[in-house]
Formats: structure tokens, sequence, C-alpha cells
């Protein structure tokens, strides 16, 4: 019998932004599919560096920055990263129109001084303990240095914040062609937009593919667990592409069966409903 691959996103699918961990529900669905031969993954727009903890589940291994690398039993297995000329161009082009960024390598990431301003300079009067929990992730702080130390590191994924002031379209007409551009709502200002930049035609989607491949598994038992659009190719991409009800409707359109909210048994639910768990 051929094993099911079971993708996760974290943020607002397996965790809870509410209470920033997995419920009880879906740790116990995921962990009986689990003990049933299924593969499960971790499928996040997170850097290696922030998924180095259990999130409540058992996993096989994990998808992360957003399909640019795969690491198997805490082992990096295969990877797809910037050019560094590219990277350094992206940069700069950044710093000309006024655009934050924030670099995610394999160990630490890197933030330019605009990038620094809004998420970091309005915590750094705070207890660690306190702005950690104000972040997205604890590794988020403590894991990110300035720019200024960067020493062409791999870089796996770009994320970068628009401010009133930056020329948004020079910037975009310059990446968009070469990379692959996902937009977002900014973590730090929720009234600032932003995006999240990849490699040339890497996504969840093409990550979904080197975890299968790599098992020489069937496409047809792959099942995707997301929430907002960064999501949008592992969903298409997967056999069974789930959506949370809590999800974002231009993500829905795609889903083969929306699920209720993460904080309403979310995951277990849809788990029932392809008969995976009981």
């Amino acid at each position: 019998m051929d094993n099911n691959f079971l993708f996760f996103d974290i943020d607002g699918t397996l965790i809870d932004p509410s209470t920033r961990s997995t419920p009880r529900s879906a740790s116990k669905a995921i962990k009986e599919v689990k003990s049933n031969g299924g593969l499960i993954f971790i499928c996040s727009g997170r850097p290696y560096y922030e998924i180095q903890e259990t999130f409540g589940i058992e996993r096989n291994g994990a998808v992360f920055a957003s399909g640019a690398g795969f690491e198997l039993d805490g082992r990096l297995v295969l990877k797809r990263v910037f050019d560094p000329q590219l990277a350094r161009a992206i940069m700069k082009k950044a710093e000309e129109c006024h655009v934050g960024y924030n670099l995610l390598c394999l160990e630490r990431g890197y933030s330019d001084q605009l990038w620094r301003n809004t998420v970091f300079e309005p915590l750094k009067n705070l207890p660690a303990s306190v702005a950690n929990r104000l972040l997205i992730h604890p590794f988020y702080l403590v894991g990110n240095y300035p720019v200024v130390k960067y020493a062409d590191e791999d870089i796996f994924k770009i994320n970068v914040q628009y401010y009133p002031d930056s020329d948004r379209a020079s910037f975009m007409e310059f990446v968009e062609p070469l990379t692959t551009y996902v937009p977002v709502n900014s973590q730090a200002n929720r009234s600032n937009s932003g995006a999240e930049i990849s490699p040339i035609d890497v996504n969840k989607g093409t990550g979904v593919l080197m975890v299968v491949t790599h098992y020489h598994g069937n496409m047809e038992n792959t099942y995707g667990f997301g929430d907002s659009l960064n999501d949008l190719e592992m969903i298409k991409e997967c056999a069974h592409g789930v959506v949370m009800g809590n999800g974002q409707e231009e993500l829905k359109a795609y889903a083969d069966y929306i699920t209720t909210d993460v904080d309403k048994d979310g995951i277990r639910n849809a788990l029932l409903h392809y008969g995976l768990c009981k």
C-alpha cells in the first residue's frame, strides 16, 4: 500500500494564532495518521532556523522557506537558493526604492535598517520574553542580524515590506520577472503590505514535488493544508487541497475541501473527512 503524504502550513493552519499552539485535536489526529503509515511534513514559509521545534506533532521532515529547502529527519536533503548576483541586485534595488527587506538564510536572518526599524525598534525596550511573544516566533528576534553582517551565505527567501514612500512599482517591475513573487500582509504592521520573494519556479508546490519524488511516492496520495496565498501552489499541487475555515477567501476557490477554523478542530475534521483518522 502506498504511503499518504501530508503537508501542513504552520501559522493559521497548524498553529492557532490566538494561542500560539497546535490544538490538541490536531496533534492527536496527526499522530494517528502517522501511526498508520502516513508521512507528515511541515510545509512553511518560515526559514530553517524557525522550524526547529515540534509544533505539537510528530513529523518526518519539513519543506521550509516556501519550497526552497527540504529537511528530512534533521538533515538538509535539497535546497534551491538565490543566485548570489541576483540576490545582491534585489537588495540594491530595494535600497534604491526604499523597500525594507529581510534575508532568510539557513541558520539566521539578516535585515536592513528599514526592516529593523519597523519590526524590532518598537520592541527594543521590552524584556526579551515579552518581545518574543509579540513576534511570530522567538527565533525571529534572536536569530536576526543587521544586513551589514551578511557575508554571502545561501539565501533561501527574501521578505520585503513596503512603506508609504516606497517606489513599489519600480521594485516590482524589477523583481517579478526574475523571481517567484507572492504578495502578503506585513507581519509587523498589517497596514503595510509586503511580499515573499523566492528563486524563480520555487514555491510550496515544488517543495511537495521534491518530497514525493525523494520517496518515489504517488502524487494521488498527497494532502496539503493551508490558509494563505503562499499556500496556493501547495493546494493546487496536492491531489487533496484543504483550506482552513479561517483561510483567505481567494485561496478557498482552489480548495478540494474547506474545513473548519484552526481553533474549531479544523485539521481533525479534514482528516476525518478523508477517512485518515477516526
